[in-house]
């Protein structure tokens, strides 16, 4: 029979049975099947898609893939959206149940969140990465699209103009030894005592594991994500999408031209003139390196991501500086009247509970367990508000509806909203008689968007509220005939 799995039929209940003449063949079958069972919400989703974007429903009873979805799988939108979303991306020429080569393996949790990636960073990302650190770098992105092209304009005039030679490789392991002082030791020291190929050696200290990703913030250029793998590495420009591959080669001598001679505190100090407190951090990270533990300790697998260092507060953010002292700037206080929204409920109007879920990709930030493909570790569920949080199930309403969970918490809203605030103020801060028209066009787009996040809010705010009322006359209902 070779291979060829055998199948009959019991005389009793016509039943298929799966027989196997050796054990490769029962090999072969298992394998067919754990990679149907990885990756069959390819297919799930290629099936919504056709029932979306065909007529294939007409008739069916069902009016359309969200409701076929729903009452047939208990699939909600935010699942559905990521099916589809996941196959018109990543699948073979975007209408298949077949993954592209460079995704394969990867998992539906961690493509959900590479649907928010831009294509040069989410092609870097293989299945060697855990989802937790493919979360880390998911953060990396939103935090830099929280900065405003404004934000950058500015951070590049106080840049000066020598440290904007170079290129993308330069810079970013120039940052990266800045933000990282422990690596840059390392570096260092490899630099100056291998005894074999230096270039193997540096691959080795920057990626260990075989690859990994270090993210880096350059004021006036952004994050740039540098990816280390095997004896090559790119370098992406978080924000313009931009990328630089390189060799091996490269990296080595990128790295060569941040160490200096004598030790790693001097080789510090020499390269970026910082003051005695990063100096420090050199010191005090080669001295744990250097003592051994009494008792040897199991060695916790470090992660293959490591995300960019927070900003230093300026002198300008902190406050002013005088006679040698910092006078932190006054609070503003309130003007006289001013209201807060939630002190008059009856403003706020009433609203369907789809314009907030479909205001924003849903799953965005939460990924519930589905079809048995990879569990949501606990406390990931959003917080409809302070108290009431929602579930991945439906809530029943006064009508007999069903109310889909929110994606986007109250939180992620205000935060959105107080950027977008922010950005504004810095634009009219630098507002001198004339002003960019590029940065008037930013300026529409942020006050359109701090204009929705309100709205959000309000209409997230109504919607709370007859969940809430929902809730508290369950009891009432429960005794109805």
């Amino acid at each position: 029979m070779g291979d060829i799995v055998k199948m009959f039929h019991e005389d009793t209940g016509g039943t298929e049975i799966l027989a196997f003449a050796k054990y490769p063949d029962l090999e072969k079958a298992a394998d067919r099947t754990a990679a149907k069972i990885k990756e069959g919400f390819m297919e799930m989703g290629y099936i919504l898609k056709v029932a979306r974007d065909t007529d294939i429903l007409a008739g069916s009873g069902y009016g359309n893939h969200e409701e076929f979805a729903e009452k047939r799988y208990g699939l909600d939108k935010g699942t559905v959206s990521r099916y589809i979303r996941i196959v018109e991306r990543f699948s073979v020429g975007g209408n298949s149940h077949t993954l592209q080569e460079g995704y394969k393996n990867i998992g539906f949790a961690k493509l959900s969140l590479m649907l928010h990636m831009p294509d040069a960073i989410a092609e870097e990302i293989t299945e060697s990465y855990s989802k937790q650190e493919v979360q880390a770098i998911k953060e990396e992105i939103d935090a830099e699209r929280a900065v405003s092209d404004i934000e950058v304009a500015i951070e590049d005039a106080e840049i000066p103009e020598a440290e904007k030679t170079g290129s993308l490789l330069d810079k970013a392991v120039r940052q990266l030894g800045r933000e990282q002082p422990g690596l840059y030791r390392k570096m260092h020291d490899v630099c100056w005592n291998t005894g074999g190929s230096l270039m193997s050696a540096v691959m080795e200290i920057l990626a260990p594991q075989g690859d990994a990703i270090f993210m880096v913030r350059i004021p006036g250029t952004g994050r740039l994500m540098i990816s280390v793998s095997g004896d090559a590495a790119s370098v992406t420009n978080v924000r313009s999408g931009e990328k630089e591959k390189y060799s091996a080669a490269d990296v080595r001598n990128a790295v060569m031209g941040i160490i200096h001679g004598g030790g790693a505190e001097a080789s510090w100090q020499q390269e970026y003139g910082e003051p005695a407190g990063a100096e420090e951090s050199v010191r005090e990270d080669s001295e744990k390196t250097a003592v051994a533990p009494v008792q040897p300790k199991e060695k916790r697998k470090e992660s293959r991501v490591v995300k960019a260092a927070p900003p230093k507060a300026s002198a300008k953010k902190a406050g002013k500086v005088s006679g040698g002292e910092l006078h932190p700037e006054p609070e503003e206080e309130p003007l006289p009247g001013q209201m807060e929204v939630m002190d008059y409920p009856e403003a706020i109007p009433d609203a369907h509970f789809e314009e907030i879920t479909d205001a924003a990709p849903a799953g965005e930030a939460f990924l519930p367990e589905e079809a048995g493909l990879e569990e949501m570790p606990q406390g990931e569920a959003p917080e409809m508000a302070a108290g009431i949080t929602t579930s991945p199930e439906t809530v029943e309403s006064d009508e007999g509806s069903t109310v889909p969970d929110c994606t986007e918490s109250p939180e992620d809203i205000r935060m959105d909203a107080d950027r977008y605030l922010e950005n504004l103020r810095k634009t009219f801060a630098i507002w001198n008689k004339s002003i960019p028209l590029e940065f008037l066009e930013r300026a529409h787009q942020d006050a359109v968007s701090l204009a929705a996040a309100i709205e959000k809010l309000m209409d997230l705010c109504s919607t709370v509220r007859k969940l809430t009322d929902a809730v508290r006359n369950a009891p009432e209902r429960s005794g109805r005939f």
